[in-house]
């Protein structure tokens, strides 16, 4: 589909769709604590805020971390999908998630193109940073810190961009799906129904994974976290 006209057609069908099943999960048996959230966000849906006063405008995602070892497909995914290849999940509604990009003034571009020939996904670049508290503790890191480029043995170098996923009908439903709701939600290897991507060749492939969890930075398993997601400023022009 044309990722022009992708924003308004997703939000023309985000009333129509279920979203994440409620969380019954007991909390987690470590240190961690709720970050807790500020009166002057905007709740979007569960799990997901949205903060006009900042600037920029951000998108704050409630998660938790999943996975603290081995190889990744994604930073984030929708809870119940892809928890084996993922660090964190939420149980927050993708199409929700985007469109809280859109009102802080990110603009999709398109996802992964394979075909006729390799495109990377595209987009307004997105900051991630990636905040929880432990032992009263309150930590803010940049995402990529907790992944690692497995050939150069360095942390992520490269911003997510805003790819915007894409729509598809279902042949058995009829209905249109948002393709995201499959799990891909801000992935390190390209899919094209990923929110955020990589704008780079990033293999899916088990031989060819590109990236790891940094284990040693990682907070424990259930630990709960925020993600704050905002579009960065675009980089000044260079003089000729």
């Amino acid at each position: 589909m044309n990722a022009l006209i992708l924003p308004a057609a997703l939000l023309a069908i985000i009333a129509r769709q279920p979203a994440a099943d409620d969380d019954q999960a007991e909390p987690p048996p470590n240190r961690s604590v709720a970050v807790g959230v500020s009166p002057d966000w905007k709740p979007l849906g569960r799990g997901l805020w949205f903060d006009a006063k900042s600037k920029p405008k951000r998108v704050i995602v409630e998660a938790r971390v999943v996975l603290r070892d081995g190889a990744l497909e994604h930073l984030l995914c929708l809870k119940g999908t892809k928890e084996h290849e993922a660090i964190v999940a939420t149980p927050a509604d993708p199409q929700q998630i985007h469109a809280g990009l859109l009102l802080t003034g990110a603009e999709p571009g398109h996802p992964v193109r394979f075909q006729p020939k390799f495109e990377p996904p595209a987009g307004t670049p997105i900051d991630v940073k990636v905040r929880w508290k432990i032992d009263g503790e309150t930590h803010e890191v940049d995402a990529r810190q907790w992944i690692e480029d497995l050939e150069t043995k360095k942390t992520l170098d490269v911003d997510w961009v805003f790819a915007g996923s894409t729509l598809y009908d279902d042949p058995v439903s009829k209905k249109t799906i948002y393709a995201a709701l499959e799990g891909d939600l801000i992935t390190v290897a390209n899919f094209a129904s990923a929110i955020l991507d990589l704008p780079i060749a990033s293999s899916a492939s088990d031989a060819n994974r590109i990236y790891i969890a940094r284990t040693h930075v990682l907070p424990p398993l259930g630990t709960e976290v925020q993600l704050i997601l905002s579009p960065k400023p675009p980089k000044p022009k260079k003089s000729p």
